[in-house]
């Protein structure tokens, strides 16, 4: 007879038994005992060993957490939620046994599940649903047929369940109606499992009875306390004594932590080292979410400010940032709304070419905001910057240059400088124009710097047998305005600015006659001293030309062109 109570029945007995006990705990620590016993049913698939382990035991306490939970959560009747998803059919394809080809294109979306087929199976099956425990084991059979082979196929759909349930719950109070659906889904993998133990019972020439079994554990009180009302511990003495063989700690043994604001300066400091691993927040430019919250609110300040500040030497680029900044305020979503990331990429690499040529004092204004502006621009601050050293000296030119001597002066000057860390320094030697080329489509540079022989109107290159080539500066100038990324051309060759009205990039620097070899060298010492302060390329410029006159070099030939 008691093998024979309806599913609500047992789900109405089930809590109340465990009323007073369900009443202090709170819905997530009940949700926390129901996985704790699910844990337990992976037993089988895992063939673990557990001491004094009944896997019937375990399926039992699974229903005995499961309904409490759904009490939890104020549900009225079991069998109207699992049915109403589960009307002897499966849900995806209206057919028992289900058919997978058909399930498979299915994603459980309102675009490709056909709920009002759903409910006329179950406004016309209702009547005739299962009466009892057993009843609806064998009505998932029907549906979801288990075989001998299937070993984890319960075990980890229910893991994946219990996942999708986690959410359900969390977002509750807002969305109800998504726990209706995880929950059905739980209870038909525990009926899963269920019917893999019964078919294991089977080989053994044993039967099951779920019903049964439940009743043996659940009739109508509590087996551990005896009470019809449980009083039992929240803590029991048997959990105490099964976790206690898990870990010995030892006194000066410290596992937890003592210190809380050390934990959080430790937290902040990885943090740190972590963002800086992916390159920082330009890095992460196609994830962060600027469309929302405070960094969306960060990058429309930025480039409002940076707007102001270039107002008088560049006005075309401060309307740039302004309208950007409209486009990004206007995009602005609310938190948590699912959405592409808003395209910044570009945007932040305008900003950071500007960044590095703003007056120091408005770059440390900006810097010491708080919150994510501070962030934003510091990570501008420590941004590499890229330079690509070109060296020519092929055959054939009649006159042979040292230019290892520059390289070696340029490599130690960065070596010196504060900030030479955060400069890449990339040599090209023997450069074709074909190498040139190829550069630039591998890499963004800020800085190409070519060394070699030059007049007025061609820069040398060399051939593939190292013989001189001839190249146009102007048809350099078109290569490099392909390349937005670059800011300065150095062209440290002769006359290579003679004549010239328009600059190649942002900053062109060149000589208006020709330069002797200790003359350019001088030059790129105090140009890349600055460079690796952290001066803006016009200081550059000018540490250059300082370096060659305290050198006794004239440098009034030496020229800066801006665009």
């Amino acid at each position: 007879m008691a093998s024979n109570l309806g599913l609500d029945q047992l789900y109405w007995m089930t809590s109340h038994i465990y009323s007073d006990r369900s009443s202090i705990r709170s819905r997530e620590a009940t949700f926390a005992h129901f996985v704790e016993v699910c844990g337990m049913l992976t037993t089988y698939d895992r063939k673990k060993k557990q001491e004094n382990f009944d896997f019937v035991d375990a399926l039992c306490k699974s229903l005995g957490w499961y309904f409490p939970l759904l009490a939890k959560l104020k549900i009225r009747s079991v069998e109207a939620l699992v049915f109403r998803k589960f009307p002897g059919v499966c849900p995806y394809c209206r057919k028992a046994p289900h058919e997978d080809l058909i399930c498979k294109q299915v994603k459980g979306t309102a675009a490709t599940v056909n709920h009002d087929d759903v409910i006329v199976h179950f406004d016309r099956a209702w009547p005739d649903r299962p009466k009892d425990l057993d009843g609806w084991q064998l009505m998932f059979n029907k549906i979801y047929p288990r075989q001998v082979g299937d070993g984890g196929r319960s075990s980890l759909g229910l893991l994946e369940e219990l996942g999708e349930l986690a959410e359900a719950i969390r977002v509750f109070d807002v969305h109800p109606r998504y726990f209706l659906g995880e929950a059905a889904d739980i209870f038909s993998y525990i009926m899963g499992l269920a019917n893999e133990h019964s078919i294991r019972e089977a080989q053994e020439g044993r039967s099951f009875s779920f019903g049964t079994e439940y009743v043996a554990r659940y009739p109508g009180l509590c087996t551990q306390c005896g009470s019809r009302v449980c009083t039992c511990p929240a803590i029991p003495q048997a959990t105490v004594g099964r976790l206690a063989k898990e870990l010995t700690i030892r006194k000066e043994e410290t596992l937890f932590v003592t210190n809380t604001d050390q934990f959080t300066s430790e937290g902040e400091a990885a943090a740190h080292l972590a963002l800086e691993s992916v390159g920082g927040y330009l890095g992460l430019s196609n994830k962060l979410p600027f469309d929302r919250g405070g960094a969306n609110h960060a990058l429309v300040m930025i480039c409002l400010k940076i707007a102001a500040a270039i107002e008088q030497a560049k006005p075309e680029v401060a309307g740039n940032l302004r309208a950007e900044a409209l486009r990004i305020q206007s995009s602005e979503k609310p938190a948590g709304v699912r959405a592409p990331p808003l395209d910044v990429k570009e945007l932040l690499n305008e900003i950071q070419l500007v960044w590095k040529e703003l007056d120091e004092q408005f770059r440390n204004d900006i810097k010491s905001s708080p919150g994510i502006v501070g962030d934003l621009v510091g990570a501008l601050d420590a941004s590499t910057v890229r330079v690509l050293f070109v060296s020519c000296d092929p055959e054939g030119t009649g006159v042979r240059l040292n230019l290892d001597a520059e390289q070696r002066a340029i490599k130690e000057a960065l070596k010196l400088s504060p900030h030479g860390g955060k400069i890449t320094l990339e040599l090209l030697p023997s450069a074709t124009t074909d190498d040139l080329r190829r550069s630039l489509l591998e890499n963004r540079y800020d800085i190409v710097h070519f060394s070699g022989h030059a007049n007025r109107k061609v820069l040398v290159f060399a051939d593939s047998a190292n013989n001189a080539v001839e190249v146009p500066i102007s048809a350099i100038a078109e290569l490099i305005k392909r390349h937005p990324s670059i800011r300065c051309v150095i062209l440290n060759g002769c006359e290579t600015v003679k004549g010239m009205n328009a600059s190649i990039a942002d900053w062109t620097i060149g000589m208006d006659k020709k330069i002797s070899e200790p003359a350019a060298l001088q030059f790129s010492k105090g140009f890349y001293d600055a460079v690796g302060a952290g001066k803006t390329i016009q200081d550059a410029f000018d540490e250059g030309v300082s370096a060659m006159t305290l050198a006794s070099h004239k440098a009034d030939y030496v020229r800066i062109l801006t665009s």
